[in-house]
């Protein structure tokens, strides 16, 4: 029982002493702002709501309103099925064995052995032996639980790069998607501009035939139909390669046969004139930033831990005996208990040299941070001026479509009685379909601008399922 007494009073010994030290905490986001040299030529307009803002309050309504019931079904199934998503997904579960590793340091590590044989020369058993280790690293320095913090942060930094993957994911897939609507739609002005061509067509060949119309007006007419099912024949290939890329999205044979909606939608929402910063600091490449300066403090810590000794604590329990049946009948059992203490001494610079780059690994990991935030601001405010731009254009668009609808359905009766020749005609044709795909692009431009700034403020704001 004494024996168990020592065994037990050193084991408690060393957790204590491995307990005393208290380790340094990670430095925060506003800490790692606070000083950044690479921030501190960044002043922040009032655009920018700094009040601290629970995700859950905020309203964003305005940054979903291009999602359906129909793309969140596509991006869900993209979710589930995506190799890149799954090969992240994968990532996580490495960290996390990394961290059960790091963990099992701090713990006592123990081993089993055992030894017996017989002599053919003299005729007996040589002596056997079994005998049971246990080995444990103290960790007086914080060594391993530096080292262990270093892990965890591994995982949030995997966990932040799935979650990053799946929003470029939704908004690659919204984009496709609304770009196969959009081409549905150009497809469909074309096939009127084509059935409006061949009735023009159809008149001047009557026309010529009384003598009113040239052959060449016919021709003309002739050929730019031609040249209107020649664009609708592109279109139809660019249509079936937006469709396949989003099957090769959520995993599926790209046959190039997705069922997509039949119009855009309309966006009436507004964008709110102040964001929450909060907001924005949620992006996933922002946290994998910060993660990434946490990982390289605590590997700095590491590195200086190895300034000082490493201590162990080592015990063995068995017995020895020439028999095998005796083997452990602990008639004479053995039991050591022991420690050594290794320190540097001369490593010739190795020590403070790998500090040294790991000062330098955490300087630039604080530098990446700021690059990130500047990327994230920028991105923010370039969809936000994309977004008012386009609502300019489209406002334009639409007096030019209005006008040009009137010009057009002017020069038609004016044509038909006579008054207007049929080359200013099929000009006025071209420049109203030009009008009508130009405002079609704006409102697919529109919804491209709203996912750009969904994906820029970093939100998840697609339902999992």
């Amino acid at each position: 029982m004494q024996l168990y007494k020592k065994i037990i009073i050193s084991l408690s010994a060393s957790m204590v002493l491995s307990g005393c030290l208290n380790l340094k905490d990670a430095p925060t986001s506003d800490e790692i702002k606070e000083d950044n040299q690479a921030l501190e030529n960044m002043q922040i307009p009032n655009d920018w709501v700094f009040e601290e803002i629970d995700s859950a309050d905020i309203d964003l309504s305005w940054a979903k309103e291009w999602e359906t019931a129909e793309l969140d079904s596509i991006i869900a199934e993209g979710y589930r099925f995506n190799a890149d998503i799954n090969i992240a997904a994968s990532r996580i579960e490495q960290a996390n064995s990394a961290l059960k590793i790091a963990n099992s340091r701090l713990l006592p590590m123990f081993g089993a052995g055992a030894q017996n044989g017989y002599n053919f020369n003299g005729g007996n058993q040589t002596i056997g032996y079994g005998m049971v280790n246990m080995s444990w690293e103290v960790d007086l320095w914080g060594k391993l639980r530096y080292a262990k913090k270093g892990t965890e942060t591994m995982i949030y930094s995997a966990e932040y790069g799935k979650q990053k993957l799946e929003q470029v994911l939704a908004a690659t897939i919204a984009k496709a998607w609304y770009t196969s609507v959009f081409i549905n739609q150009q497809k469909e002005l074309l096939n009127q501009a084509i059935e409006a061509t061949s009735e023009m067509a159809v008149l001047n060949e009557a026309r010529l035939k009384i003598g009113v119309a040239k052959e060449s007006d016919v021709l003309q007419m002739n050929a730019q139909e031609a040249k209107f099912k020649e664009t609708l024949v592109k279109l139809e290939q660019i249509e079936k390669d937006t469709k396949r890329s989003i099957e090769l999205l959520v995993g599926r044979y790209p046959k190039g046969e997705i069922e997509v909606a039949s119009t855009l939608p309309v966006l009436t929402t507004e964008v709110p004139e102040n964001l929450p910063m909060s907001m924005l600091e949620n992006r996933p490449d922002i946290m994998i930033s910060q993660y990434a300066v946490q990982s390289a403090f605590y590997n700095t810590e590491v590195a200086k831990a190895a300034r000082w000794p490493k201590v162990s604590l080592n015990s063995s329990f068995g017995a020895v005996n020439s028999t095998t049946q005796a083997l452990f009948g602990l008639s004479n059992p053995l039991v050591t208990i022991g420690g050594n203490l290794v320190t540097p001494i001369f490593t010739w610079g190795a020590i403070k040299s790998n500090i040294e780059i790991q000062n330098e690994a955490q300087k630039q990991a604080v530098l990446y941070y700021a690059k990130s935030y500047l990327t994230a601001l920028s991105e923010v405010e370039t969809s936000l001026n994309g977004i008012n731009a386009v609502e300019g254009r489209f406002e334009q668009s639409s007096i030019a479509l209005e006008n040009l609808e009137r010009t057009y359905q002017l020069s038609e009766m004016q044509y038909k009685i006579g008054n207007e020749n049929m080359f200013t005609l099929l000009q006025k044709q071209i420049q109203l379909l030009n009008e009508a795909t130009n405002q079609l692009n704006l409102k697919y431009e529109k919804i491209s601008q709203r996912i750009n700034l969904y994906l820029a403020l970093g939100g998840d704001y697609i339902a999992k399922n």
